[in-house]
């Protein structure tokens, strides 16, 4: 009690007296009483302090609710008692309804790379890899009717266009290279077979772990 005392006590103004009023004012809850002994202990009470020793009054503050809120402070949708989302069935403002969109991906695929060479056709790697070359004139349609036989030798180095895909591009050349790991596996020779294996349980685990929610 004490305790509890002290703290409603706390930073309020002490008025010495040795008896308390009759009646609290409307702003002061109660009085309790602070008292000095002899050795100089102070102790906080509700009751009189013992002969001798010395006593102060202290008053306790009320503590009033805080004030409801007006009708002039509330929007005019509460204030009508309406919900705050406005009408009920509709959306809150600035939200659409329809199909929420798909969540992130959170674990990403590894990167793979297409490669297509002149002739357009593609290859996936795991790597960039353009596989730089030398093609010979003739081949790249240079006309050597005119030149030299030694020009028949000459050639120029040539790579294949090699892009990065990742995210859902990814993933999906993953299918594609599972379906092709699958498909040599099942055409592997006997010295070949753990190879190919290998190849497509690399390719399955990416499409199951990675790719498949």
């Amino acid at each position: 009690m004490a305790a509890a005392l002290a703290l409603l006590a706390f930073g309020l103004h002490a008025s010495p007296g040795t008896t308390p009023p009759a009646t609290a004012s409307a702003s002061t809850a109660g009085v309790i009483y602070r008292c000095t002994a002899a050795d100089g202990a102070v102790a906080l009470q509700d009751e009189p302090c013992p002969r001798g020793q010395k006593q102060e009054l202290r008053e306790i503050a009320a503590f009033a609710p805080p004030p409801a809120p007006s009708a002039s402070s509330l929007p005019a949708s509460e204030a009508n008692g309406e919900p705050t989302g406005g009408s009920a069935g509709s959306p809150p403002p600035g939200i659409t309804t329809g199909e929420a969109p798909p969540p992130r991906r959170s674990v990403l695929p590894p990167p793979l790379w297409r490669c297509t060479d002149l002739n357009g056709a593609s290859r996936l790697s795991d790597t960039y890899d353009p596989q730089p070359r030398c093609v010979p004139l003739s081949v790249l349609g240079v006309d050597l009717s005119r030149a030299p036989s030694s020009a028949a030798t000459l050639c120029r180095t040539v790579e294949d266009a090699c892009v990065e895909l990742g995210g859902e591009a990814a993933c999906a050349a993953w299918e594609e290279r599972l379906a092709d790991a699958e498909s040599a596996l099942r055409h592997a020779f006997s010295d070949t077979q753990a190879t190919r294996r290998r190849e497509r349980d690399r390719a399955k685990a990416v499409v199951e772990n990675d790719c498949r929610d």
